[in-house]
Order: C-alpha cells, then structure tokens, then sequence
C-alpha cells in the first residue's frame, strides 16, 4: 500500500512540473515570429518607463519622427538574468535618460522593437548589445 501510494504520489508531482513548465515555455515567443530582420529600426528618445520583467525586459521611449510627430516605442531587451550578467541592471537606465536604440521593428508595423544595441546618447556608451552586433 504505501509503495502504491509513493508512486501515485510522485507520478502527481512530476506531472505537476510538467504542466507548470510547459505551459511557461508556451509563453515565450520566437524572435522571427514577432520581429522582422528585414525592417531595421534606429532611433533616439527619452526613457519614459521600464518594466524589469521575465521573460524580457522592455524600456518604452519617446521619440520624434521625421516630420516632428511624437512617438512612443516599446523596446523589448533579453531577459534581465542575461542583461544583469553584461552589468545591465535596474540603476542603469532612468526615467528620462536619452538612448539611442538599434534593432528591428515588429511584423505588425506597432512601434515595438527588438533592441540589437542601446547607447546612452549624451556619452555614446553601448549599454548592451547583441552579440556580434555593432551599433554605429
């Protein structure tokens, strides 16, 4: 009886972990499914908010488009395990603090993009970057 009772009870608890990580791994979404390589985006803003989330950290910038409009972009970063390995952390972007932002826009044309590199303006220091990447 307690051997039945011992299995049953680890057969619930793995099945459990299975349920919790995969529906976790159905919330991640694939870069090519979102973003589009083929549409390069380079801009200059104000931070006006950040959200320090898993599975990505996004910093939202104001900007001003080519024919004076303001615009508001939603800039997705890795996950904030990897920017905090590179020394990216909570205290290095603030409200209000001018970046320059490389990367590729969203497939669905919104102001979202997918941050390749983002520099501190006012210094031109690369804050982080995609490996292998090369802001200008």
């Amino acid at each position: 009886m307690r051997t039945r009772l011992s299995r049953t009870l680890r057969a619930t608890c793995l099945a459990a972990v299975f349920l919790v990580t995969s529906v976790e791994s159905l919330a991640h979404h694939s870069f090519s499914a979102e973003f589009d390589v083929g549409r390069p985006v380079e801009f200059t803003g104000k931070v006006v908010e950040i959200e320090w989330t898993n599975p990505h950290a996004w910093v939202h910038i104001e900007t001003t488009d080519e024919e004076g409009n303001q615009q508001r972009w939603a800039i997705e970063l890795v996950g904030i395990n990897a920017l905090m390995r590179t020394g990216f952390n909570r205290r290095t972007v603030k409200i209000g603090h001018m970046l320059t932002v490389s990367g590729f826009g969203a497939r669905n044309t919104t102001n979202t993009a997918n941050a390749a590199s983002v520099m501190r303006t006012e210094t031109n220091e690369v804050l982080w970057a995609t490996p292998g990447f090369s802001p200008k």
